[in-house]
């Protein structure tokens, strides 16, 4: 989903960047890649701004900032950003998006799966790239996600995309990195949950060395009506469950929940969130989770925690009840 352009399709379902700043002093380390047992817990907010609010008001540091970048913006990272994140703690996720977010979701010839393999984007890809080994530290790179779904260019059977062109075209952006000696990319193949319509996983998987982390973005909506049909209450191993299952017979990479909340439509959210310490600890494979902390304005669903006392109250509990682990050290 993009958090400036639309509300998140889950079924069953600014500027040129200013220069780095010069640091006097080391900054401390981000978030460590995890390891199984220890989920690290993130937020996607719609700047900074949010970011801290939402940690003074939760009490809690998240580990993870997660930021939606378009290719339509023409831009490198911006690195001043990437230190602001460092300096709070946090690993930078980047939700990387081919097209030009203020268009159509679907028809962008111009980000078609086939001109990416093509290479007609090699030159913003090469920048992008050096800006990324430029700033250093760790960065999650969540690529063309929810691809398996019909809402974006790079979707499956929309933009004038076939069967096939998705695995060339993620393949190829990850070898303009590799060719140019960027390492420091965490690469997260993200799917939106599988729903009945939705494009089968094992043809999109680009495979194992082109692929550090999967991911999977899904949203309990609650007794709403929505787009014309209705949901109901979910939990998370409804919401999940079935495609975990799916990734697993993929692969074995590490499993994040990239994109989720919760509505109070037709039950808690804060029971929700609280139910998450034993829904992660149910499923050790789940390295980590980002949730979705912005306003849906355009279908009215608040998925924010800071405003909700007793969700914020749940979330710092799940945050407190993990294990100890200091920042920058292993995740043993």
């Amino acid at each position: 989903m993009t958090a400036s352009s639309r509300a998140p399709e889950s079924a069953a379902a600014p500027a040129p960047a200013p220069a780095a700043p010069s640091v006097a002093t080391p900054l401390p380390p981000p978030a460590p890649a995890p390891t199984v047992g220890v989920p690290l817990l993130g937020i996607s907010a719609p700047d900074l701004a949010a970011f801290d609010r939402f940690a003074a008001a939760t009490g809690t540091q998240p580990d993870v900032y997660d930021v939606f970048e378009a290719w339509g913006n023409d831009r490198p990272l911006d690195l001043e950003l990437a230190e602001a994140v460092a300096v709070r703690g946090a690993r930078l996720s980047i939700t990387w998006e081919p097209w030009d977010a203020s268009g159509s979701h679907t028809r962008q010839p111009a980000y078609s799966l086939r001109s990416i393999a093509a290479g007609d984007h090699d030159g913003y890809i090469d920048r992008f790239a050096r800006s990324v080994q430029e700033h250093g530290r760790p960065v999650s790179l969540r690529l063309m996600h929810e691809m398996n779904g019909k809402w974006y260019p790079w979707g499956s059977g929309v933009n004038g995309n076939r069967p096939g062109d998705f695995v060339p075209a993620y393949r190829h952006v990850h070898d303009r990195f590799t060719a140019l000696g960027v390492t420091n990319v965490e690469w997260v193949w993200a799917p939106n949950a599988v729903y009945t319509g939705s494009a089968p996983l094992a043809p999109l998987y680009p495979g194992d060395a082109y692929v550090d982390a999967v991911g999977v973005s899904n949203y309990n909506w609650g007794n709403e009506i929505r787009d014309g049909y209705r949901t109901s209450w979910a939990s998370f191993g409804e919401l999940f469950d079935p495609s975990l299952a799916e990734l697993r017979s993929l692969t074995t990479r590490p499993v994040w929940i990239s994109e989720t909340g919760s509505s109070d439509s037709g039950g808690s959210k804060a029971e929700w969130v609280a139910a998450l310490s034993a829904e992660l600890a149910a499923r050790p494979e789940i390295v980590g989770l980002i949730w979705f902390d912005h306003v849906d304005e355009a279908r009215t669903v608040d998925w924010r925690i800071e405003d909700d006392a007793d969700a914020v109250a749940a979330w710092r509990t799940v945050f407190d009840a993990r294990p100890r682990v200091p920042r920058g050290q292993p995740l043993d």
